[in-house]
């Protein structure tokens, strides 16, 4: 199997669908060659063990926003990109739970019967039950393979990030990334984009194994910013 000299992991809700559009459309034009689009099925792990590229790039975003944002995809079935139907297990859930914060909350209800749906539904609920475990492994794992990983940006400062790796990559400008919900994937208005301090804590709570490797990422993320911005100068310095 050739090794892609790049690979994009695709972690959910975090911009890699904008970002997928771009890098695909530069290799549609054999722009770009031999970067690897990986879909959400694939983790670090999988990575790893085929061997698929030496050089992982993914963006992270802090664990609550995250949340807030695979609920709400999950809630509209991911339209107006998506059309996926629920789950069984989903259209559960979401009889129950109409928001974001009303599930953030429950997960500490003195009700027993309502705290035991909140857990049901935080596995039942795809883009929740793919956190940052699922796609990342630990942070042994990343630790193990830190050279592996090339770059890390973050949904919160997403348009220089990706600038910055549209530079490394040799992406030029005039394939710009997606403004729109459609393009972008992003939450319309309309939708509950907060939850409370008790749901914050909650989640925070719930997702402690997330928030280690989101800790992680971020701490790996400002090593390699000089480093990448250094190689990004002497590229167009060498132009």
């Amino acid at each position: 199997m050739k090794t892609d000299r790049f690979g994009l992991l695709h972690i959910g809700k975090t911009g890699g669908t904008a970002v997928n559009a771009v890098l695909r459309a530069a290799k549609e034009r054999k722009i770009v060659r031999r970067i690897g689009l990986y879909g959400h099925q694939t983790g670090l792990q999988d990575i790893v063990d085929l061997d698929k590229t030496r050089n992982v790039v993914f963006f992270i975003r802090e664990p609550v926003s995250r949340y807030i944002s695979a609920f709400n995809s999950r809630l509209r079935r991911g339209y107006p990109r998506h059309g996926n139907v629920w789950t069984d297990r989903e259209e559960i859930a979401f009889e129950h739970f109409k928001t974001p914060n009303q599930l953030a909350e429950a997960l500490s209800a003195g009700d027993a019967e309502l705290r035991r749906h909140a857990e049901d539904a935080m596995t039942a609920i795809k883009h929740l039950r793919r956190d940052y475990r699922h796609y990342l492994g630990s942070v042994e794992l990343l630790e193990q393979e830190r050279d592996r990983i090339y770059f890390i940006g973050a949904t919160e400062s997403f348009e220089s990030d990706f600038g910055l790796l549209r530079q490394l990559l040799g992406v030029p400008d005039d394939l710009e990334l997606p403004t729109d919900d459609y393009g972008a994937h992003r939450t319309p208005d309309g939708f509950e984009k907060t939850v409370s301090e008790l749901g914050r804590r909650n989640i925070e709570n719930y997702c402690a194994d997330d928030y280690n490797i989101y800790r992680w990422c971020a701490k790996r993320r400002e090593e390699l910013l000089p480093l990448r911005q250094a190689e990004a100068a002497e590229k167009a310095s060498a132009k």
